[in-house]
């Protein structure tokens, strides 16, 4: 039976200039065992791992947005400072929790690894409306979903309606979500100051791109998705505005007769110490 294997290794304190994180994911045949690979070095500060058992809920409960989830100073029952709340799952799974949430009891596996964006899209806590963290995300896929591609789709569907709000300074999320049977990269930018929830905008610009079966992807610390084929829906998740913010912000003429390419859009050259992985 083919499985998710992944490996987490956290606490893994750099400097405070250059925290890298490493991100990998195999497909079911690069792998002896036929097994789908997820492994994250997390850089971050909260090196704890505990489980959270999954519950049952009634009809109109709330689930808590926390900010905070990589700070070892919050208890363990009580992960962060709420800042907000999305409807809750009338049941939730178990699921391994810490900085950056890992797998839950059936097999959805995700590993993270901020990578850069463009200035004019950052922004901090305050700046705007959004509070979905790319942590916050991973904890709410895990305790919903099953699959790697629908656990893709709700969490891009979380930035778009809520807002990415990023947690590691200025940075831009990029994530391996995986399955027994596939691995999905996820990659998603920041909308930038003054986004409004009820505004009429998407609160984020992501992309997806299917893991080869027989392939590996390293991402350390930079974007990794180049040329979209969106019509590829079984290669390819977009949301609606992954190429009109580029457009719009004058990164990307479409009469240039250029392919649109992802990582050239949003994501500058980052520092030497990704490059250098």
């Amino acid at each position: 039976m083919m499985r998710l294997t992944a490996a987490l290794c956290v606490g893994l304190l750099c400097g405070a200039e250059a925290e890298p994180c490493t991100l990998i994911g195999l497909g079911k045949k690069a792998t002896r065992d036929g097994s789908v690979i997820v492994s994250q070095t997390d850089s971050g500060p909260n090196s704890r791992i505990f489980v959270v058992k999954g519950a049952r809920f009634g009809a109109g409960a709330q689930a808590p947005v926390y900010w905070g989830l990589q700070d070892p100073k919050y208890p363990i029952e009580k992960p962060g400072e709420v800042i907000g709340s999305i409807p809750q799952a009338a049941e939730t799974f178990t699921y391994y929790h810490s900085a950056y949430s890992a797998m839950n009891e059936h097999q959805l596996g995700i590993g993270e690894s901020t990578i850069t964006q463009k200035a004019e899209l950052s922004l901090k806590r305050g700046e705007g409306e959004q509070i979905m963290t790319i942590e916050q995300a991973q904890v709410f896929a895990l305790q919903r979903y099953k699959k790697a591609r629908e656990a893709v789709l709700f969490i891009g569907k979380l930035m778009e309606t809520y807002g990415f709000l990023p947690s590691t300074g200025d940075g831009a999320e990029a994530l391996v979500v995986a399955d027994p049977e596939e691995a999905w990269v996820f990659e998603v930018f920041s909308i930038g100051k003054g986004w409004k929830k009820f505004g009429g905008k998407p609160g984020a610009v992501w992309a997806a791109q299917r893991v080869p079966d027989d392939a590996a992807v390293l991402i350390p610390n930079w974007s990794v998705i180049k040329e979209i084929n969106p019509r590829d829906s079984s290669s390819f998740l977009v949301s609606p505005n992954y190429m009109q913010e580029a457009i719009d912000r004058g990164w990307y003429d479409p009469k240039s007769k250029r392919p649109f390419v992802w990582q050239e859009a949003y994501a500058p050259l980052p520092q030497e110490y990704a490059t250098g992985r």
